[in-house]
């Protein structure tokens, strides 16, 4: 029989038992002197103000809001703008000159995936006010006119960026207008294009799963201090559930393919 140093499971886990053991403790001591703090000291109308505040303040933002996603939206054209210059010089020969490209084409789509990320939380947090009457509809309107503007420039953008990657790489396949975009282009990727690609899935599918966690923690939170109902906690916890349940089918299909 080994003893329970030679077995590096068990030695694994008796080394990091303590640290985790630790902090559950420190999050429930937190946890408890939050809720306390909160019950003991908070006035309960104070929150309430501070909403009727901070919504008054959106309220009269709500017009100009979205313009805050253009400077991302620059920012992504630009880099493309740079990428585009570089590959016009381009003589075939120069082998680091395509890397360059690249990397300034990755960084024009993070940008203007940011941009698209923050319009639509602009335009929910805007369509949200005109239930509570903190803006009126003629705002709604003007917001709803700047959120399609910045979506069909962010998607020009995105089809100009992903036309001057297959321009740069001839092998790869799909249209950003193409409904099985995705598809396509992942089955003209190389082997190695697909091993980045997954581990990039990975560290999202992480990085989500701890997201949607802490926000079910921080609704919980606040709706000890806020009637806000289990709306927001469902809205947190729903897509946790589908990105492990996604995950965990494709491990299984993966596992009876043989993979």
């Amino acid at each position: 029989m080994k003893r329970p140093d030679a077995d590096p499971i068990l030695r694994d886990n008796r080394k990091n038992r303590p640290r985790f053991l630790v902090i559950c403790l420190v999050c429930l001591l937190g946890g408890a002197a939050l809720g306390y703090a909160a019950a003991a000291l908070t006035d309960p109308d104070a929150f309430a103000r501070a909403a009727r505040a901070a919504g008054r303040l959106a309220g009269a933002l709500a017009p100009f809001a979205l313009l805050a996603a253009v400077p991302f939206l620059a920012a992504g054209f630009w880099m493309y703008r740079r990428a585009r210059a570089l590959f016009a010089g381009w003589d075939g020969e120069n082998e680091d000159l395509p890397d360059r490209v690249e990397h300034r084409l990755n960084w024009a789509l993070t940008w203007l995936t940011a941009s698209e990320l923050v319009s639509l939380l602009l335009f929910g947090i805007v369509t949200s006010l005109l239930p509570l009457q903190y803006t009126s509809p003629e705002s709604v309107l003007v917001a709803a006119g700047e959120f399609l503007v910045l979506l069909l420039v962010t998607v020009l953008l995105q089809s100009r960026v992903v036309d001057l990657t297959r321009r740069l790489n001839p092998e790869k396949q799909g249209s950003v207008y193409d409904i099985r975009f995705r598809e396509k282009w992942l089955a003209s990727c190389d082997e190695a294009e697909r091993l980045r690609i997954g581990q990039a899935s990975y560290a999202a599918f992480q990085a989500g799963s701890q997201a949607s966690l802490l926000v079910w923690v921080a609704a919980l939170v606040l709706n000890a201090l806020l009637p806000i109902g289990p709306l927001p906690v469902l809205a947190a916890m729903v897509p946790w559930a589908v990105s492990q349940f996604a995950y965990l089918t494709v491990c299984l299909r993966a596992r009876s393919d043989g993979l």
